[in-house]
């Protein structure tokens, strides 16, 4: 008999893993590549989503895809926006049923999506354990949006998906409190996500210029995430209208539904701030690096944050953050001074841009400590380690 130990066997299941789907799809490839760093054989099945359009790439198979074993399935691609976004793949589903013995855990991310759906259904019929990471979907602000659809489907399937779960993944305790005030037959986990902080670039702000115009003696706001009426920019656009000190430029940096684009940039216009905001669509890896590592402040007025991974990233490249109250790192935010924390309300965040463009030096102050924190607590390794002990569990 082989004295070689069993090599835990995971397959993560999201709809989609496409930049344009922001920090989900990025954070499922990032844990992934890290549960593979402590040898947990992990690799994802997800489809070939890319919003409007489809990704480029061999379906089917596994595949290298940003450094990680990834097998995309066909999504079912209607010219009806909601059936699209529900993300229908009848090639996932024939896959999974066929191979769902191969592993030993199923960890789903996401709900009220067909192949999360299916996955969790596929598993509990042949009764291997599953994760689910609902995504801050069970926050109170998802669930009060398209309530009668989403109660619906609770009603007919996910609630029983939810429930029957050997774990569920929550990143904040925040979610966790939020999802327990209906389901209380669950057993849930809280881990936080990750990150591997980038590399420093000591010429961000010379750089910054020659990208955005970014002026290097004048307090840089950054902006970075999914363009979405969820995110409070409209709060954050306002306030920064009636800030006293006008030496700012804000960065707004992510992709969104064009017509909603355009309502932000009208706003900015009526406003009179439309040369001090400046929308650079989206930005990844050195780009965006450079623009959260030249960036005075952080900010994320959002509605609703189940984690809020650009946070972190921030946070990690030294630069304060300025969230709102339901944005789940908010908590560590203020427990130790890493930026500062409003009410989703425009005069009190106008006050807490005030307090953060008056001493810009204080808040470079809190972004040093912010970094030194996250790598404290939110590396990547640390968490594939308690992911690791709650696969053990099950």
């Amino acid at each position: 008999m082989s004295n070689k130990a069993h090599r835990l066997k995971v397959l993560h299941v999201i709809p989609s893993i496409a930049p344009c789907r922001g920090g989900p799809s990025k954070a499922v490839i990032e844990m992934v590549s890290a549960l593979r760093n402590i040898n947990i054989d992990a690799e994802i099945a997800t489809t070939n989503d890319n919003g409007l359009t489809t990704l480029d790439v061999n379906l089917g198979a596994l595949i290298n895809y940003s450094n990680v074993p990834v097998r995309f399935f066909q999504r079912y691609s209607p010219h009806v926006s909601a059936l699209r976004e529900f993300g229908y793949s009848a090639s996932f589903k024939t896959w999974l049923r066929a191979h769902i013995h191969d592993y030993d855990l199923i960890h789903i991310h996401a709900i009220f999506s067909y192949c999360s759906s299916i996955a969790m259904l596929i598993a509990r019929k042949n009764k291997v354990p599953y994760v689910v990471r609902p995504i801050g979907q069970l926050e109170d602000w998802s669930l009060a949006q398209s309530a009668l659809k989403k109660n619906a489907y609770l009603v007919l399937l996910e609630r029983a998906n939810i429930e029957r779960a050997s774990a569920v993944h929550f990143t904040a305790q925040s979610e966790r409190d939020q999802a327990l005030r209906r389901f209380s037959v669950i057993n849930p986990a809280v881990i936080p996500l990750g990150i591997n902080p980038a590399k420093p670039i000591p010429n961000a702000k010379a750089l910054a210029f020659e990208h955005w115009q970014v002026n290097p003696n004048t307090p840089c706001l950054a902006f970075l995430s999914r363009l979405h009426p969820k995110k409070g920019l409209e709060f954050l656009l306002h306030a920064l209208a009636y800030v006293k000190e006008k030496q700012w430029q804000l960065i707004i940096a992510g992709s969104g539904d064009e017509d909603y684009i355009e309502t932000l940039k009208d706003l900015c216009s009526a406003l009179e701030i439309t040369e001090q905001v400046r929308f650079v669509g989206f930005i990844d890896g050195d780009v965006k690096n450079i623009l959260l590592q030249r960036a005075d402040l952080f900010c994320l007025t959002s509605y609703s944050e189940n984690f809020g991974i650009a946070v972190l990233e921030a946070l990690a490249s030294g630069t304060a953050a300025l969230v709102s109250r339901d944005v789940a790192l908010a908590r560590k935010i203020e427990e130790h001074a890493l930026g500062f924390i409003c009410d989703l309300t425009v005069d009190d965040i106008s006050a807490k841009l005030a307090l953060a463009l008056g001493d810009v030096k204080q808040t470079r102050h809190m972004g040093n400590t912010a970094r030194d924190f996250v790598a404290e607590h939110y590396q990547w390794s640390g968490v594939a380690g308690r992911l690791s002990e709650l696969y053990a569990t099950l």
